[in-house]
């Protein structure tokens, strides 16, 4: 395999220092990894937008400085950005709203696949980045662009071209310039196996990045090389859609694309690391990234590779946090996605985990989560970084707990009693609070920090609710007054459903 790389996510607000990167960095061609990609978005201080940078985001210098010293190692630096999709770092900042290609109720934002200044705006972008990574390789993006064709000047050409026309013509003048620039661009594959004539628009130099984190890529992988293309086959960690990591999961998706990779004639594997933010963070499962790099350059068995980079203490609670604990549970289990962290934390309502996890929770599944947790914790020392998805664990069902303790209260009409409870529920959450600033130290999410603030001054919010209720026989459903949208006396509640 003429490649082996991984690809650390950046963009969703990691902070790392330069002694963390350099630390990584080293780990890394340590492990057999010939390259690492930093996926930047918003999180690299390009000079062309500088309104754009965030506090504590990578910047050139640094990342200059890295380069020099582990190029001199053998350890290639990758830049990967977007430039169409997932654009909603620069839209969302003051200076950036002109891009939005149009309005939408999604997490990600798309800039505009038509408009001159859009273009040129995306190309200042690859510009930057080609300043200062020198790299063969730099990575366009160019993945879920679900928005095209939505804005009039879009819309205007999707009846004449289509959706593939639209993202195809983009990218095959963005990626000509790349090439004339003397560098090899990259896309992800997801939008040209979507829209196949997309490619027809694309000069065969550009590498395609085939993702398939259900399911391997054979199928799709083969289709990419019989069009004329170079391809890289990218499994993930699969971290973003759980509460820690779904462990078989993630190797049997590794091992998937390696051994595809190899049979299709791929270039090689990058294994993809997303999203480690949301009370989740790459403190606790870098070493499954370290692993992964001795099982695919050194064919190692997964277990010996896990005990190399991480040890037994780390190997043991890992199968219990990322099989043990998801099997005994239906709301956890791969699949599932994210659900706990989702309904604790990234609705800035934490009551929401309470209604949609109360019948597991307050249950034998609950118990067993507990006690697995209690085989997490002592199996490591204190501050290790595997036990905040452990505590995490055990806050929700503690949390879940508490919240139903407060909820039978409320039945009763002891609104004392009630509002009381949920100060417990709230001194539960709070225990998350030394986890996340460990994270946060380590180069992890600061966000995380304020979205516990903010859940907690909800918990505050609905103890007011219930303290100043209207007297009288009425009360509203106890699924309503913890709504993030209900309003005193409105009977009705009209945006307030009980969120199953």
């Amino acid at each position: 395999m003429s490649f082996i790389g991984w690809m650390y996510d950046l963009a969703r607000e990691q902070s790392p220092s330069e002694e963390r990167l350099d630390e990584i960095f080293t780990r890394s061609r340590e492990v057999g990894y010939h390259a690492v990609a930093l996926y930047l978005e918003h999180r690299f201080a390009y000079p062309s937008a500088p309104w754009a940078a965030g506090p504590a985001c990578l910047t050139p210098e640094v990342a200059r400085r890295l380069i020099a010293r582990h190029k001199a190692r053998g350890l290639r630096i990758i830049p990967f950005l977007n430039t169409l999709g997932h654009m909603e770092g620069f839209i969302r900042a003051e200076g950036g709203q002109w891009l939005r290609e149009s309005d939408t109720t999604w997490g990600s934002e798309q800039t505009c696949a038509t408009r001159p200044e859009c273009r040129e705006f995306a190309w200042g972008l690859v510009s930057d980045a080609l300043s200062v990574f020198d790299d063969e390789w730099v990575h366009l993006g160019g993945d879920e662009a679900r928005q095209l064709g939505e804005c009039p000047a879009c819309a205007a050409r999707l009846a004449e071209i289509g959706k593939a026309g639209l993202f195809g013509q983009y990218y095959g003048e963005m990626c000509r310039r790349v090439l004339a620039a003397g560098r090899r661009p990259g896309l992800w594959s997801d939008m040209v196996l979507l829209f196949p004539e997309a490619l027809d628009h694309l000069p065969r130099e550009t590498l395609l990045f085939d993702w398939q984190y259900d399911h391997r890529p054979r199928d799709t992988t083969r289709r990419l090389r019989a069009a004329g293309f170079d391809v890289i086959c990218c499994p993930a960690v699969h971290t973003y859609d759980s509460v820690w990591c779904h462990l078989d999961l993630t190797r049997t998706n590794i091992d998937e694309h390696a051994e595809d990779a190899a049979a299709e004639g791929a270039l090689g594997v990058l294994v993809t690391t997303w999203e480690n933010h949301h009370f989740t963070s790459y403190a606790a499962s870098i070493p499954l990234v370290y692993a992964a790099g001795r099982r695919l350059s050194r064919r190692e068995d997964w277990i010996r590779a896990l005990l190399a980079t991480a040890g037994p203490a780390y190997t043991y609670a890992a199968e219990i946090l990322g099989n043990g604990i998801p099997s005994v549970s239906d709301f956890l289990r791969p699949g599932r996605w994210r659900r706990l962290r989702d309904a604790l934390v990234l609705r800035l309502n934490p009551f929401r985990l309470w209604v949609v996890w109360r019948d597991e929770a307050t249950g034998r599944v609950g118990d067993r989560i507990l006690a697995l947790c209690g085989e997490v914790d002592a199996a490591l020392p204190s501050g290790h970084p595997l036990r905040f998805p452990s505590e995490l664990h055990r806050v929700g069902v503690l949390w879940v707990r508490a919240v139903e303790d407060a909820y039978r209260a409320y039945v009763d009409r002891d609104l004392e009693a009630c509002s009381e409870q949920l100060a417990v529920a709230a001194r539960i959450l709070a225990r998350l609070r030394p986890g996340l600033q460990a994270a946060a130290e380590w180069g992890g999410s600061h966000v995380d920090l304020e979205r516990l603030n903010a859940g907690l001054a909800f918990v505050e919010t609905v103890r007011t609710r219930v303290r100043t209720l209207p007297p009288g026989a009425y009360r509203p459903a106890f699924q309503t007054l913890v709504n993030d949208r209900y309003l005193r006396t409105d009977q009705a509640g009209w945006m307030t459903t009980l969120q199953r």
